[in-house]
Protein backbone atom coordinates (compact mmCIF):
# COMPACT_ATOMS: atom_id res chain seq x y z
CA UNK A 1 0.00 0.00 0.00
CA UNK A 2 0.97 3.82 -0.51
CA UNK A 3 2.39 5.80 1.82
CA UNK A 4 0.33 8.33 3.59
CA UNK A 5 -3.80 8.31 4.71
CA UNK A 6 -5.78 5.55 2.87
CA UNK A 7 -7.90 6.64 0.06
CA UNK A 8 -11.66 6.68 0.65
CA UNK A 9 -12.48 3.72 -1.94
CA UNK A 10 -9.88 1.53 0.61
CA UNK A 11 -11.77 3.02 3.87
CA UNK A 12 -14.78 1.88 1.76
CA UNK A 13 -13.74 -1.43 1.02
CA UNK A 14 -11.85 -2.53 3.99
CA UNK A 15 -12.22 -0.73 6.72
CA UNK A 16 -15.85 0.63 6.76
CA UNK A 17 -17.69 -2.93 6.53
CA UNK A 18 -15.38 -4.40 8.99
CA UNK A 19 -16.39 -2.24 12.09
CA UNK A 20 -19.14 -0.10 13.70
CA UNK A 21 -18.30 3.36 15.19
CA UNK A 22 -20.98 4.88 17.26
CA UNK A 23 -21.03 8.75 16.91
CA UNK A 24 -24.40 8.95 19.17
CA UNK A 25 -24.76 12.81 20.28
CA UNK A 26 -23.82 13.80 23.34
CA UNK A 27 -21.87 10.53 24.03
CA UNK A 28 -17.88 11.41 24.81
CA UNK A 29 -15.82 11.63 21.69
CA UNK A 30 -12.86 11.02 20.89
CA UNK A 31 -9.88 11.87 18.09
CA UNK A 32 -6.74 11.07 17.29
CA UNK A 33 -4.04 12.15 14.75
CA UNK A 34 -0.20 10.22 14.60
CA UNK A 35 2.58 12.79 13.96
CA UNK A 36 6.08 11.48 13.35
CA UNK A 37 9.53 13.52 12.89
CA UNK A 38 13.06 13.93 14.00
CA UNK A 39 11.74 17.91 15.16
CA UNK A 40 10.58 18.11 19.35
CA UNK A 41 7.45 20.26 17.24
CA UNK A 42 5.57 17.12 16.61
CA UNK A 43 4.23 17.07 20.04
CA UNK A 44 3.28 20.27 19.48
CA UNK A 45 1.62 19.01 16.12
CA UNK A 46 -0.01 16.26 17.03
CA UNK A 47 -1.48 17.68 19.64
CA UNK A 48 -3.41 20.49 17.86
CA UNK A 49 -4.51 18.07 15.41
CA UNK A 50 -6.24 16.09 17.86
CA UNK A 51 -8.35 18.70 19.26
CA UNK A 52 -8.95 20.38 15.73
CA UNK A 53 -10.41 17.27 14.67
CA UNK A 54 -12.95 17.41 17.87
CA UNK A 55 -13.13 20.94 17.24
CA UNK A 56 -14.55 20.58 13.26
CA UNK A 57 -17.12 17.95 15.11
CA UNK A 58 -18.26 20.54 16.90
CA UNK A 59 -16.56 19.19 20.24
CA UNK A 60 -14.22 21.10 22.73
CA UNK A 61 -11.34 18.93 23.74
CA UNK A 62 -11.54 18.36 27.57
CA UNK A 63 -8.37 16.11 27.43
CA UNK A 64 -5.08 14.51 25.86
CA UNK A 65 -3.76 11.86 26.03
CA UNK A 66 -0.03 11.19 24.13
CA UNK A 67 1.76 8.06 23.42
CA UNK A 68 5.29 8.66 22.28
CA UNK A 69 7.59 6.12 20.22
CA UNK A 70 11.12 6.29 19.72
CA UNK A 71 13.65 4.47 17.84
CA UNK A 72 17.41 3.07 19.88
CA UNK A 73 19.12 6.37 19.16
CA UNK A 74 17.07 8.90 20.72
CA UNK A 75 18.56 11.31 23.16
CA UNK A 76 17.04 12.34 26.51
CA UNK A 77 16.98 15.75 25.94
CA UNK A 78 15.12 15.36 22.71
CA UNK A 79 12.26 13.18 25.02
CA UNK A 80 12.29 16.45 26.80
CA UNK A 81 12.00 18.46 24.18
CA UNK A 82 8.78 16.49 22.77
CA UNK A 83 7.14 16.66 25.78
CA UNK A 84 7.29 20.01 26.38
CA UNK A 85 6.24 21.08 22.77
CA UNK A 86 3.30 18.53 24.07
CA UNK A 87 2.60 20.91 27.31
CA UNK A 88 2.73 24.16 24.74
CA UNK A 89 -0.01 22.07 22.98
CA UNK A 90 -2.47 21.49 25.43
CA UNK A 91 -2.10 25.21 26.70
CA UNK A 92 -2.85 26.20 23.42
CA UNK A 93 -6.07 24.33 23.16
CA UNK A 94 -6.54 25.15 26.96
CA UNK A 95 -7.11 21.37 27.43
CA UNK A 96 -5.84 19.04 30.23
CA UNK A 97 -3.08 16.63 28.82
CA UNK A 98 -4.49 13.44 30.95
CA UNK A 99 -1.92 10.92 30.49
CA UNK A 100 1.63 10.45 28.25
CA UNK A 101 4.01 7.61 28.21
CA UNK A 102 7.02 6.98 26.10
CA UNK A 103 8.62 4.04 24.88
CA UNK A 104 11.99 3.52 22.87
CA UNK A 105 11.03 0.31 20.17
CA UNK A 106 13.04 -1.10 17.04
CA UNK A 107 9.58 -0.84 15.42
CA UNK A 108 10.08 2.71 14.45
CA UNK A 109 12.63 4.23 12.70
CA UNK A 110 11.95 7.66 13.37
CA UNK A 111 10.02 9.43 16.77
CA UNK A 112 6.27 9.21 16.22
CA UNK A 113 3.99 10.97 18.68
CA UNK A 114 0.28 9.86 19.10
CA UNK A 115 -2.31 12.24 20.41
CA UNK A 116 -6.02 11.53 21.42
CA UNK A 117 -7.81 14.58 22.42
CA UNK A 118 -11.52 13.86 24.23
CA UNK A 119 -14.69 15.49 25.01
CA UNK A 120 -18.16 15.92 25.57
CA UNK A 121 -20.32 17.46 22.91
CA UNK A 122 -23.08 19.63 24.18
CA UNK A 123 -26.16 20.91 23.05
CA UNK A 124 -26.12 24.38 21.90
CA UNK A 125 -29.78 25.90 22.43
CA UNK A 126 -29.93 27.34 18.96
CA UNK A 127 -29.03 23.94 17.55
CA UNK A 128 -32.82 23.08 17.95
CA UNK A 129 -34.13 25.62 15.33
CA UNK A 130 -31.25 24.53 13.21
CA UNK A 131 -32.29 20.87 13.02
CA UNK A 132 -35.68 22.11 12.02
CA UNK A 133 -34.39 23.77 9.25
CA UNK A 134 -32.22 21.11 8.27
CA UNK A 135 -35.34 18.96 7.35
CA UNK A 136 -36.82 21.21 5.68
CA UNK A 137 -33.77 21.88 3.66
CA UNK A 138 -33.55 17.89 3.12
CA UNK A 139 -36.71 18.15 0.92
CA UNK A 140 -35.24 20.89 -1.68
CA UNK A 141 -31.34 19.98 -1.56
CA UNK A 142 -30.79 21.10 -4.70
CA UNK A 143 -32.00 24.80 -3.44
CA UNK A 144 -30.03 24.36 -0.20
CA UNK A 145 -27.21 23.25 -1.89
CA UNK A 146 -27.01 26.31 -3.72
CA UNK A 147 -27.06 28.34 -1.13
CA UNK A 148 -23.96 27.31 0.76
CA UNK A 149 -20.38 28.62 0.18
CA UNK A 150 -17.34 27.36 1.03
CA UNK A 151 -14.70 28.97 3.11
CA UNK A 152 -11.02 28.60 3.76
CA UNK A 153 -10.21 28.98 7.75
CA UNK A 154 -6.39 29.59 7.82
CA UNK A 155 -3.71 28.82 5.34
CA UNK A 156 -3.04 26.10 3.03
CA UNK A 157 0.38 24.11 3.79
CA UNK A 158 1.47 25.87 6.32
CA UNK A 159 1.60 22.96 9.01
CA UNK A 160 3.38 21.27 6.58
CA UNK A 161 5.98 24.17 5.76
CA UNK A 162 6.60 24.37 9.52
CA UNK A 163 7.71 20.85 9.79
CA UNK A 164 9.74 20.66 7.03
CA UNK A 165 11.36 24.23 8.64
CA UNK A 166 11.70 22.89 12.09
CA UNK A 167 13.13 19.07 10.76
CA UNK A 168 15.89 20.59 8.13
CA UNK A 169 16.53 24.42 9.54
CA UNK A 170 19.98 23.73 9.40
CA UNK A 171 19.67 23.19 5.31
CA UNK A 172 17.55 25.54 4.36
CA UNK A 173 19.68 28.43 6.77
CA UNK A 174 22.07 27.89 3.56
CA UNK A 175 19.55 28.90 1.16
CA UNK A 176 17.18 31.83 2.97
CA UNK A 177 18.40 34.38 5.37
CA UNK A 178 18.06 33.93 8.84
CA UNK A 179 15.13 36.82 8.86
CA UNK A 180 13.21 34.65 6.65
CA UNK A 181 13.52 31.45 8.61
CA UNK A 182 12.66 33.79 12.07
CA UNK A 183 9.65 35.30 10.31
CA UNK A 184 8.71 32.05 8.92
CA UNK A 185 8.65 30.72 12.74
CA UNK A 186 6.77 33.24 13.90
CA UNK A 187 3.65 31.52 11.16
CA UNK A 188 3.28 28.93 13.97
CA UNK A 189 1.26 31.24 15.83
CA UNK A 190 -1.19 31.45 12.12
CA UNK A 191 -2.27 28.06 12.74
CA UNK A 192 -6.07 28.26 13.48
CA UNK A 193 -6.72 26.82 16.98
CA UNK A 194 -9.46 24.91 18.02
CA UNK A 195 -11.30 27.36 19.76
CA UNK A 196 -11.77 29.81 17.04
CA UNK A 197 -13.45 27.24 14.89
CA UNK A 198 -15.85 26.77 17.91
CA UNK A 199 -16.82 30.01 18.22
CA UNK A 200 -17.63 30.29 14.25
CA UNK A 201 -19.73 26.91 14.92
CA UNK A 202 -21.96 28.83 17.73
CA UNK A 203 -25.27 28.69 16.82
CA UNK A 204 -24.73 28.08 13.00
CA UNK A 205 -25.46 24.86 10.47
CA UNK A 206 -22.26 24.57 8.95
CA UNK A 207 -19.90 21.84 8.63
CA UNK A 208 -16.13 21.49 8.83
CA UNK A 209 -12.94 19.35 7.95
CA UNK A 210 -9.66 20.28 9.14
CA UNK A 211 -6.79 20.21 6.15
CA UNK A 212 -4.63 16.96 7.18
CA UNK A 213 -2.94 14.50 5.29
CA UNK A 214 -2.88 15.14 1.33
CA UNK A 215 -3.38 18.76 1.47
CA UNK A 216 -6.32 21.02 0.51
CA UNK A 217 -6.89 19.11 -1.92
CA UNK A 218 -7.74 15.82 -0.69
CA UNK A 219 -9.49 17.78 1.83
CA UNK A 220 -11.69 19.08 -0.83
CA UNK A 221 -12.21 15.54 -2.29
CA UNK A 222 -13.06 13.88 1.31
CA UNK A 223 -15.59 17.06 2.13
CA UNK A 224 -17.37 16.23 -1.80
CA UNK A 225 -17.81 12.83 -1.14
CA UNK A 226 -18.87 13.04 1.82
CA UNK A 227 -21.49 15.64 1.72
CA UNK A 228 -22.40 14.07 -1.88
CA UNK A 229 -21.71 17.79 -3.77
CA UNK A 230 -20.52 19.08 -6.48
CA UNK A 231 -18.03 22.66 -6.05
CA UNK A 232 -16.98 25.66 -8.04
CA UNK A 233 -13.87 27.05 -6.77
CA UNK A 234 -11.25 29.67 -7.72
CA UNK A 235 -7.64 28.03 -7.66
CA UNK A 236 -6.18 31.82 -6.24
CA UNK A 237 -8.11 32.17 -3.21
CA UNK A 238 -6.52 29.58 -1.87
CA UNK A 239 -4.59 31.63 1.05
CA UNK A 240 -1.42 30.50 0.64
CA UNK A 241 2.17 32.18 2.96
CA UNK A 242 4.91 33.56 0.97
CA UNK A 243 7.16 31.15 3.26
CA UNK A 244 5.26 28.05 2.22
CA UNK A 245 5.65 28.86 -1.43
CA UNK A 246 9.31 29.03 -0.98
CA UNK A 247 9.88 26.80 1.20
CA UNK A 248 7.74 24.01 -1.12
CA UNK A 249 9.57 25.75 -4.54
CA UNK A 250 13.19 24.84 -2.70
CA UNK A 251 12.35 21.38 -2.18
CA UNK A 252 9.67 21.09 -5.33
CA UNK A 253 6.84 20.15 -3.05
CA UNK A 254 2.82 20.93 -4.29
CA UNK A 255 1.68 23.06 -1.41
CA UNK A 256 -1.64 21.98 -2.52
CA UNK A 257 -0.99 18.81 -1.38
CA UNK A 258 0.88 18.86 2.14
CA UNK A 259 -0.40 18.25 5.05
CA UNK A 260 -2.29 21.51 6.51
CA UNK A 261 -4.11 20.87 10.42
CA UNK A 262 -4.54 24.13 11.61
CA UNK A 263 -6.28 25.01 8.90
CA UNK A 264 -10.29 24.60 8.05
CA UNK A 265 -12.37 24.07 5.71
CA UNK A 266 -16.25 25.28 6.05
CA UNK A 267 -19.06 24.95 4.11
CA UNK A 268 -21.81 26.99 5.18
CA UNK A 269 -24.84 29.20 3.92
CA UNK A 270 -23.84 32.14 6.56
CA UNK A 271 -20.61 33.10 4.89
CA UNK A 272 -20.50 36.61 5.77
CA UNK A 273 -21.50 36.08 9.55
CA UNK A 274 -19.30 33.09 10.02
CA UNK A 275 -16.18 35.37 8.34
CA UNK A 276 -17.05 38.28 10.62
CA UNK A 277 -16.63 36.13 13.78
CA UNK A 278 -13.52 34.37 12.64
CA UNK A 279 -12.29 37.80 12.28
CA UNK A 280 -12.88 39.12 15.41
CA UNK A 281 -11.72 35.83 16.55
CA UNK A 282 -8.17 36.54 15.48
CA UNK A 283 -8.48 33.96 12.65
CA UNK A 284 -8.01 34.18 8.50
CA UNK A 285 -11.00 33.14 6.44
CA UNK A 286 -11.91 33.73 2.60
CA UNK A 287 -14.54 32.50 0.06
CA UNK A 288 -13.31 29.60 -2.48
CA UNK A 289 -16.13 28.82 -4.54
CA UNK A 290 -19.65 27.71 -4.11
CA UNK A 291 -21.45 24.23 -3.49
CA UNK A 292 -22.88 22.67 -6.59
CA UNK A 293 -25.95 19.95 -6.22
CA UNK A 294 -23.76 18.02 -9.38
CA UNK A 295 -21.04 15.73 -9.17
CA UNK A 296 -18.39 17.96 -11.19
CA UNK A 297 -15.28 19.31 -8.41
CA UNK A 298 -14.22 22.39 -10.46
CA UNK A 299 -11.34 24.45 -9.89
CA UNK A 300 -10.72 27.47 -12.03
CA UNK A 301 -7.49 29.09 -12.59
CA UNK A 302 -7.81 32.02 -14.70
CA UNK A 303 -8.98 30.78 -18.04
CA UNK A 304 -8.05 27.46 -17.33
CA UNK A 305 -10.93 24.97 -15.62
CA UNK A 306 -9.27 21.65 -14.21
CA UNK A 307 -11.43 18.90 -12.29
CA UNK A 308 -10.45 17.90 -9.05
CA UNK A 309 -8.42 14.19 -8.97
CA UNK A 310 -8.37 11.64 -6.22
CA UNK A 311 -6.19 12.22 -3.33
CA UNK A 312 -2.98 12.16 -3.48
CA UNK A 313 -0.48 10.99 -1.24
CA UNK A 314 0.99 13.82 1.61
CA UNK A 315 3.70 15.97 -0.12
CA UNK A 316 5.30 15.66 3.56
CA UNK A 317 5.31 11.71 3.64
CA UNK A 318 7.21 11.89 0.36
CA UNK A 319 9.80 14.60 1.65
CA UNK A 320 10.40 12.53 4.86
CA UNK A 321 11.24 10.09 2.71
CA UNK A 322 13.49 11.66 0.80
CA UNK A 323 15.33 13.53 3.53
CA UNK A 324 16.00 10.13 5.65
CA UNK A 325 17.53 9.01 2.16
CA UNK A 326 19.75 12.82 2.48
CA UNK A 327 20.84 12.04 5.90
CA UNK A 328 22.42 8.26 5.01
Amino acid sequence: MKIGKISPTIWNRSVKKKVHMDQTDGSFSWADVCVCGGHAGIGYYAVLGAAGELAARKIQAEGISVRILFPEETEEEFLADVCGEIQKGCECIKAKLTSLSAEGTAAVQTPIVYACAGGTKVQDPGMHALEETADKKTGNRQKFVKNRELLLCGYAGLEGSLRILEAAEEELSQRFINTFLMQAKKLRDQLITPEQILEAAKGRDISVWQIGSGGILAALWEMAEEEKIGFEIAMGSISLKQETVEICEYYRLNPYQLTSAGSYLILTDEADQVIEVLEKAGARAVRLGVAKAQNARVITSKEEIRYLDRPAPDELARWQKDYKKCEK
